[in-house]
This record gives structure tokens, sequence and C-alpha cells, in this order.
């Protein structure tokens, strides 16, 4: 299968998800703080619409968060979906039912960075093998994009203990009960995929004040890679901890307790 380029999209399918919320605990109202004037989601809206087509990009966010996400989606031409507040799975469902896409990529409003040439890979490789799951971690952490099945959404939905839980949506599709591909990058620094560029508290979004000017925010994906590990040297490097199913924040099991281990 060929990429046509941005038609590949439309041809196939394939939905940009823009999940975003604004009543983050740790940082509120991230997806909307600015660097250089220009809003966390906006930066990644602008580097998504580069590369991919506008037509087949949504933000959707919950049934209490529209207006300033709206005003977003309307000035950059994508569009605009609001839905359950807590079941993710519900809302990307029902917004299923006003736009007939068969597979969607994740991403999070609040992850400026992610990779577009990493979502483009992805979702040929993910449309030729005909997978439900398609994911890597070889990326760093905040850069990595996902791609899902339609078919797969509804069976996860239909299987949740907890669909209130699926904000923790990757952990629910990493199971044996799902086609999945695992895909690797080439890496810039040997341990780029424990780095990260995420905005999770303040201390983040400070981060990325001082290391980025306005030109470097919109640089091609190969050299922001290489300017995240430049950034995470000087950091701890992450320790990464197998997830499980059920903590006190969530419970992303499967009933009858079906496939209920989580693939690395």
């Amino acid at each position: 299968m060929k990429f046509y380029k941005k038609n590949f999209f439309i041809k196939n399918k394939i939905a940009i998800i823009i999940l975003v919320r604004l009543n983050s605990k740790r940082l509120k109202k991230k997806a909307l703080l600015k660097i250089h004037d220009i809003s966390i989601i906006e930066i990644l809206i602008k580097r998504i619409i580069k590369k991919l087509p506008g037509q087949s990009v949504y933000i959707c966010t919950d049934n209490n968060e529209n207006s300033e996400f709206k005003k977003i989606a309307k000035k950059n031409k994508i569009n605009f979906f609001r839905g359950s507040k807590k079941n993710i799975f519900k809302r990307i469902l029902d917004l299923r039912k006003i736009y007939k896409f068969n597979h969607f990529v994740r991403v999070t409003g609040d992850n400026p960075f992610t990779n577009i040439d990493a979502i483009k890979k992805m979702s040929l490789i993910h449309m030729s093998g005909s997978y439900d799951y398609t994911y890597t971690n070889s990326l760093p952490i905040g850069t990595r994009p996902e791609i899902i099945s339609l078919q797969a959404l509804k069976r996860a939905n239909s299987l949740a203990v907890d669909p209130s839980s699926s904000e923790y949506m990757t952990y629910f599709f990493k199971r044996k009960i799902f086609k999945i591909k695992k895909v690797n990058f080439k890496k810039t620094h040997p341990n780029q995929s424990y780095y990260q560029l995420t905005i999770d508290k303040l201390k983040d979004y400070k981060i990325m004040l001082k290391n980025f000017n306005k030109i470097e925010l919109f640089m091609n994906d190969t050299k922001l890679i290489k300017k995240i590990c430049k950034i995470n040297k000087s950091f701890k490097i992450l320790k990464l901890t197998k997830p499980k199913i059920k903590t006190s924040k969530y419970n992303v099991g499967f009933k009858n307790k079906i496939s209920n281990e989580i693939l690395d």
C-alpha cells in the first residue's frame, strides 16, 4: 500500500482525534497555556495540518468544555466535537455517529510535539497489516501517537469493567486479544525512549518556555527528537514500571478477567 500524501487518511477513513480537557488536577487549562503567544494545542494543530488533512482532524473534548476549543477549531479549519466527560470510549463512539471513520490516531491536546512523521509511517503499517492497535515505545514520551481500529474500540468498550477509566486508553489495547503492531524507529540517542517532553506540571511548562524559541516550535520531527534528547541529558533517566490492571486511580480490567495482562 502506497502513502498518497494527505489523501491517504481520507481514502482510508482514518481520523486524527485530539483528546483534550481543561480540568487537569496538576496544571489547570494546560492545553491553552501559551509558548511565544501560541497555545499548546494550537502548536499541535499547526504541526498536524502542515502534513495531514485538516478535514480528518478533530478536537474531541467533553460536554463542559467547548467555547475556547471551538474557537480554536474554527480558526484552524478543523472539526470540533464534545461528548462524555469521563467515558472516552463513548465520546469517540458518539463522534463516530457523525463522522464515519474506521480507524483513528489518538493524540492528546497537551502534547504539542507529537511526532507527525510517526503518524504517517504508523498509519501506513496499521492499514497494510489490518491491525487493531499500532503503537511505538521507541520515541520520547510525549511524542508517541497510537492508532486504533473502530472495531477494537467497540470491543474494549463492551469488555471494560470501568469505562470511566478509558482516559488510560493505552492500557486497554496492549492485550493479547487484539492484533497489535509495535513500530520501532531509528534512535538518535540510545536513551531516547526513556526521555520525555510532556506538560503535566508547571515545571514541564517552564522547561518548554526556556528551551524553545518560536521557530523551534515547528522544527521537523528529526530535529525535534535531537532537541528533546539534548534537553533531557541533564535530567535523571525516567524509570518505567509495568502498569497494573487496577490501582486506586483506575481499573482497566476486562469483564470475566479476559486477557487481563498489559503487554510491554
